[in-house]
């Protein structure tokens, strides 16, 4: 009695085993390895449609704003009208900079839709001779603490 329970255990064992390693086997002819095909643009920020504007600010918005998506903001005038230019939860946080009306700032990004509204999704800004990463290429903000740590490792001389 005790031998035929054993042999039931065991083909059971052994069903479960088989079935698990066909199901890793499925996925893994599904999987592709990293970098093997061409990258698709994240769907939040296609840097192949990165344009750069440039022109004074007329207004800059650090909080929360009627009618504007969440963080700061800066206004900018350019030969097609004023511009919306979303600098993200953190904008020039933790960097030595601040924007002001009147200065002329450069910024790189994309124009967006959000809300019903054109806004410039701000990639870098360039004031003052400087250039200032607010977002990464797929869009992301970076914190100041990322930031800190791009800045360290390239200070190192070791590429990411």
């Amino acid at each position: 009695m005790r031998r035929h329970y054993l042999k039931q255990t065991i083909r059971m064992i052994a069903g479960l085993v088989t079935g698990l390693l066909f199901a890793i086997a499925a996925i893994s002819l599904n999987a592709q390895p990293v970098g093997s095909a061409k990258a698709e643009p994240h769907p939040f920020y296609d840097i192949t449609q990165e344009v750069t504007l440039s022109g004074p600010v007329t207004g800059v918005v650090h909080g929360p704003s009627a009618g504007l998506i969440p963080g700061s903001h800066i206004l900018l005038v350019t030969g097609s009208g004023t511009v919306d230019a979303s600098l993200g939860k953190w904008g020039l946080q933790g960097k030595e900079a601040s924007i002001h009306n009147g200065e002329q700032v450069t910024v790189k990004g994309v124009m967006k839709t959000l809300r019903n509204k054109q806004v410039f999704v701000v990639r870098t800004v360039e004031l003052g001779g400087h250039t200032y990463v607010i977002r990464n290429e797929h869009g992301v903000a970076l914190t100041p603490k990322s930031l800190e740590r791009v800045q360290k490792t390239a200070e190192k001389g070791v590429s990411l």
